[in-house]
């Protein structure tokens, strides 16, 4: 059984990595196409708008036919779309096939979370804390890593590269998912679409969608500014985010044991303090040194919060929804993404790496409100407190 978080985590992955991969690879993929700069951007916000509308349908998919075939068809998705996006003739090709890709890499996690609350449920009503702590580390990691992987394989082979490495990823995953990850009986589906959501979890995808806006600004404005301001090479733009991944597996054991001895709420807290303070230490960033520290402790941040959220989704949601909170909850992601997506060119443009800064000072802050306020427990029919870490 402990393999199954592993493989979970190895197949939810491509959603975190592929949506931060593409920021180092833009620059090239407008030079090959003389598409301008507004249209190629289109391969991000694309991205985050499947990431919006498709998780919670998917999830929904996987709590009605079984988890196991829609993670396996994810997977399936996300190597067919590596090949053709490498071969891609014209930019409306990889668009089209960019989207495709989109929607399979939304699969995995909504059904991998299913069958982990299915076959390994905690007397809380979560999953043990060490596999969604093993997911978390993976998911923060791999999003953080996408630009430094990113940078690599620009660097050595050109674009289609970020996407050609999707198919060796995806044949792993699969065969160990065909191997290890059992199948699950569907029990007790719904006949909505899309499960009713509990205030705690809105409030809680609500703190999620706050915290990505503050990285997926940092992911994005930290090498744009290492390549437009520094003038730094494509591999070297991306190793500028990598205490973001580095520290996001480091600190996430440290989560764990917080969370146990502390609760929950403290984790939340004092994650979201420490978003705070890397945002504002990013305001008068102008140094490649100042950069790094700014990014560690948004990176500690990052496991922290990530393991705190994820733990809450299982508090607030219905077991017999998993599939599709997890769903709404990977959707949240792409809420802050895609706010930071749209609002970065513009803040960059007129004040530098500081206006995206400021914008994340703001966030960061919002958040740390919620993260006093979010409910971190929710009651029992009889009144009885079922979630205490």
């Amino acid at each position: 059984m402990g393999r199954l978080p592993a493989v979970v985590a190895l197949g939810s992955l491509f959603n975190p990595l592929n949506s931060s991969m593409i920021s180092v690879g833009l620059a090239d993929i407008e030079a090959e196409f003389h598409v301008g700069i507004a249209a190629v951007t289109w391969l991000a916000a694309g991205f985050y708008l499947v990431g919006i509308a498709v998780p919670p349908v998917t999830g929904s998919l996987a709590d009605r036919f079984g988890p196991r075939l829609v993670f396996c068809a994810g997977l399936v998705t996300m190597g067919v779309t590596g090949v053709l996006a490498a071969l891609a003739p014209s930019y409306p090709v990889l668009v089209a096939v960019r989207l495709l890709q989109a929607l399979g890499s939304c699969a995995t996690m909504p059904a991998g979370m299913a069958v982990i609350q299915a076959v390994m449920p905690g007397e809380d009503g979560r999953p043990p804390p060490r596999a969604i702590a093993t997911i978390s580390m993976v998911l923060t990691a791999s999003a953080a890593a996408g630009p430094v992987l990113g940078g690599f394989l620009v660097a050595l082979w050109g674009w289609r590269a970020i996407f050609l490495v999707n198919v060796p990823l995806a044949a792993v995953a699969l065969a160990a998912a065909l191997r290890w990850m059992p199948k699950v009986r569907v029990d007790g589906a719904r006949e909505a679409i899309l499960p009713r959501l509990s205030g705690g979890l809105l409030a809680t995808c609500v703190q999620f969608a706050l915290g990505n806006v503050v990285f997926y600004l940092a992911f994005f404005a930290v090498p744009l500014w290492a390549r437009s301001v520094a003038e730094l090479p494509a591999h070297v733009a991306g190793l500028l985010v990598l205490p973001l991944a580095g520290l996001g597996i480091v600190a996430t054991p440290l989560a764990v044991s917080l969370a146990r001895r502390a609760g929950l709420r403290v984790l939340l807290v004092s994650g979201s303090a420490l978003l705070l303070a890397g945002s504002c230490l990013m305001v008068p960033a102008r140094t490649v040194w100042l950069v790094l520290v700014a990014a560690a402790l948004l990176g500690v941040s990052a496991a922290f919060t990530q393991f705190a959220l994820n733990s809450l989704v299982f508090v607030h949601a219905d077991r017999r929804d998993t599939g599709a909170a997890v769903g709404v909850f990977q959707a949240s992601r792409y809420v802050g993404a895609g706010t930071a997506a749209a609002l970065l060119g513009v803040l960059f443009e007129r004040a530098g790496l500081g206006g995206g800064a400021w914008l994340m000072a703001g966030a960061s802050a919002a958040a740390l409100t919620g993260a006093v306020l979010l409910p971190v427990r929710r009651r029992a029919a009889s009144g009885e407190d079922r979630s205490r870490p």
